[in-house]
């Protein structure tokens, strides 16, 4: 007997909203519980028809036999995914709890036909025939065993004696009836319990006044409580109001009298004195700083000074002759920096702008950036010195580039003149340089955008082919095939000679350090 399982679901799209009407390539799964990945049993149905509102039929079982055992531990969680061509998707609606109870029927019917012999299907029908008839005759001659040895005068006999016992039970006087009837009649006659329970419930009835009258006498003695307790209150409260009101008249008449009184003068509270813009003497400001809402603040001369808690007067800050700020300036005590916007020189006292000097006076080196970030510096326009010291090697020249070209290989101008590539051809003439990461001096802009940095003279890194020979310090180098390198020979023509080694190399390819220079 097969093992299937008949479902009626719903389809939905991702949205939610009912699938479109159409046949459907459907992958069923059965889950442990709502939330498992992990399916315990799955089927894949093809051709599923779904009708408007995404409701469609199936018989489950058939490809992938269900089995019993899946529903040992209670119900499973059922989940449906659409089959595509370019995979599955994820379910869309929620799992459907399933019991399988027509699978475990299945199975009991099975074992109850292996235990009555009946054969598996693929018997013949005339056989099982055979086999019914046998049963069934078998089950006659049992009857009419039975009938000729049992005949109806027995039967007639056992009822009659089962009459006359009913009748016994009813007509003693010590029966069981009679004892139930009496007990009966003890429960509700003159001395019978619903007696006690009448007398009891009269009881009570007679005592509801009494106690009626004593719950109204307790709620009047709280309410009595309650009423003098509030009548304290309202006598403090009174009490506080008349002290709050002579205090307000004292406030009152002392205000009138401060408001009578004549303005003070400088001279009486030891201030400065001031007569219209002018101020003679010096402004001292203990607390709460200055604030100056309009006009500004102008002096010839400023001295401030840092105050601390124990107001002690620490050593000046701050002295300067002239300050002028015309925009933001921040002070950063972690790091004892000053950030400000922008700086500009000026000419002299003139408030025009012009030559900004720094260290004029010690003549220290000025450092700009950091050895960690090394972002270095932007001029726009010449820059004039003594002397100009690099920290790395060579002097470069930016290039545009055709194809690509990386650092270490030998750069030779193009037949067009217009961009250079690594070299391809041994002892190129057109070679010009070796191309580089970073060089102590660069020229021609931004290496971003199909540009390349090329070493034209000094010390740079070239990818070389030494082969057997080897190559020494000294030796004169060529441009070669894919861009490295190799020893001159004497027969090398003019100008195919670039840079001399000044690293060796024994054998083979590697990268050797070279001293560049057009021969």
């Amino acid at each position: 007997m097969a093992q299937i399982m008949e479902f009626s679901g719903r389809l939905t799209r991702s949205d939610k909203r009912p699938a479109n009407p159409g046949r459907y390539d459907l992958r069923f799964e059965l889950h442990a519980s709502a939330g498992d990945d992990d399916p315990l049993w799955e089927e894949t149905v093809r051709g599923i028809e779904v009708v408007p509102g995404g409701f469609f039929r199936v018989v489950l079982g058939r490809s992938a036999p269900l089995s019993a055992q899946l529903f040992d531990n209670g119900p499973r969680w059922l989940g449906v995914r659409v089959v595509r061509k370019r995979g599955i998707d994820d379910e869309t609606a929620p799992r459907v709890p399933v019991t399988g109870m027509m699978v475990r029927l299945a199975e009991r019917v099975r074992a109850l036909e292996d235990r009555l012999g009946v054969q598996p299907d693929h018997v013949e029908v005339d056989e099982r025939q055979a086999q019914v008839l046998e049963a069934i005759e078998a089950l006659e001659q049992r009857i009419e065993d039975l009938e000729r040895e049992v005949e109806s005068s027995d039967v007639e006999e056992r009822i009659r004696a089962l009459t006359d016992r009913v009748t016994r039970i009813d007509d003693e006087e010590d029966g069981r009836l009679i004892r139930i009837e009496d007990e009966l009649e003890d429960l509700i006659g003159p001395d019978g319990d619903v007696v006690d329970l009448n007398e009891r419930m009269d009881r009570i009835e007679g005592k509801a006044p009494e106690l009626i009258a004593n719950l109204r006498l307790r709620e009047k003695e709280q309410s009595r409580e309650r009423v003098g307790v509030l009548r304290k209150d309202i006598d403090q409260l009174s009490q506080t109001i008349e002290t709050l009101r002579l205090g307000s008249s004292r406030l009152a008449a002392r205000l009138d009298e401060i408001a009578n009184q004549p303005p003070p003068t400088a001279e009486a509270v030891g201030a400065v004195s001031r007569q219209g813009d002018v101020m003679t003497g010096g402004l001292t400001i203990n607390r709460g700083g200055l604030e100056v809402l309009s006009g500004g603040i102008t002096c010839r001369g400023a001295n401030v000074n840092s105050l601390e808690a124990s107001h002690q007067v620490k050593a000046p800050k701050v002295i300067c002759d002239a300050l002028e700020l015309r925009g933001d300036l921040t002070v950063d005590n972690t790091h004892r920096v000053i950030q400000v916007r922008a700086i500009e020189g000026r000419q002299g006292s003139a408030r025009k702008d012009g030559l900004l000097t720094l260290n004029a006076r010690g003549g220290a080196e000025v450092v700009i950036g950091n050895a960690e970030e090394a972002r270095g510096a932007q001029v726009h326009g010449p820059v004039t010195g003594g002397s100009f010291h690099a920290e790395g090697v060579g002097l470069a020249q930016v290039f545009d580039v055709y194809g690509s070209i990386a650092p270490g290989q030998v750069a030779a101008m193009r037949p067009d003149g217009a961009k250079v590539e690594f070299s391809k051809r041994d002892a190129d003439p057109a070679v010009i340089g070796v191309c580089v990461d970073q060089a102590g001096l660069s020229v021609g802009g931004s290496t971003v955008g199909g540009r390349a940095l090329v070493v034209l003279q000094g010390v740079a890194h070239v990818d070389v082919d030494a082969g057997s020979d080897g190559i020494a310090v000294g030796d004169l180098l060529v441009a070669g095939p894919e861009g490295r390198a190799r020893k001159a020979g004497p027969d090398a023509p003019r100008g195919a000679v670039f840079g001399k080694a000044v690293s060796p190399l024994a054998e083979g390819q590697g990268r050797i350090a070279v001293l560049v220079g057009i021969c």
